[in-house]
């Protein structure tokens, strides 16, 4: 990525909220009737695996993409325009998969089809992703080598990387990859911060992952007022991602941000 056009990125994204990608939910029409308040919309989860488009085999075969790039880019470029048709937000594809190969051939597709970063999902659970060591299993030090190998790859093809983590994983494990992560030229980090027992962002997990990490810092995980976004930024974070609220509530995602921008003043 053009070091003008990143540095525009930042400067749009930093401060602000996101519509974080939810499984089944998050794809372009949602986006937009969510996209009140945000400056940013996550598209997906998608899977980039061409050899299971269309099989209906797994819990998660809806959410292939398209496997030839002709198609791959028309169908995201259709998904970015309806994104973007009530506002005019920057568009993120949320993607896991299993070859790095592919992830980067979808990743490509999104770029040409007008999207703007690509998040490689290193966070959820799909078992059959993590029995062959990817998505949530990358953070595992058994796996930390080849999470890095497909992170230089990335930056190689200069897309425009975040990387998605779950703090629900091993802490050290995340802290350690965070570490060495700032060696790479990722565009930034999104990291998940829940704290499932109280239901409330780990704002101190915040300030441990900006010890480790100087760069682009995105966080995400029940924020539910604008406190909650406050006690964020605070600690570190450039962006504030909110997700299942916005599923029942169209208009969630603004009042918080309308809020926070008060508070502010």
């Amino acid at each position: 990525m053009e070091v003008n056009r990143r540095e525009q990125l930042y400067s749009k994204l930093r401060g602000g909220f996101f519509l974080s990608a939810m499984l089944d939910i998050t794809d372009g029409a949602f986006c937009a009737q969510r996209s009140a308040g945000c400056v940013m919309v996550q598209l997906g989860i998608y899977l980039a695996e061409p050899p299971a488009y269309g099989t209906g085999q797994g819990e998660w075969a809806h959410a292939i993409l398209p496997p030839e790039p002709a198609e791959c880019t028309d169908f995201l470029a259709e998904e970015c325009r309806k994104a973007k048709s009530i506002s005019n937000v920057i568009t993120c594809l949320n993607m896991a998969s299993p070859g790095l190969e592919w992830a980067l051939e979808a990743s490509e597709s999104f770029l040409r089809g007008g999207g703007d970063l690509v998040e490689l999902n290193v966070h959820g659970g799909y078992w059959r992703y993590l029995e062959i060591g990817k998505m949530r299993a990358m953070v595992l030090p058994e796996n930390q080598k080849e999470l890095f190998r497909w992170v230089e790859a990335f930056t190689k093809r200069e897309v425009p990387l975040i990387v998605k983590f779950n703090g629900k994983a091993n802490r050290s494990n995340i802290l350690q990859v965070l570490k060495e992560m700032k060696n790479y030229d990722v565009f930034g980090i999104h990291v998940n911060v829940r704290i499932e027992k109280t239901k409330r962002p780990d704002i101190g997990f915040v300030r441990k992952i900006r010890e480790r990490y100087p760069g682009f810092l995105l966080v995400s995980g029940y924020v539910r007022s604008a406190m909650d976004a406050k006690g964020l930024f605070e600690a570190g974070a450039d962006m504030v991602g909110i997700a299942e609220p916005a599923v029942e509530d169209a208009q969630y995602i603004y009042r918080i941000a309308e809020e926070y921008k008060r508070g502010e003043r």
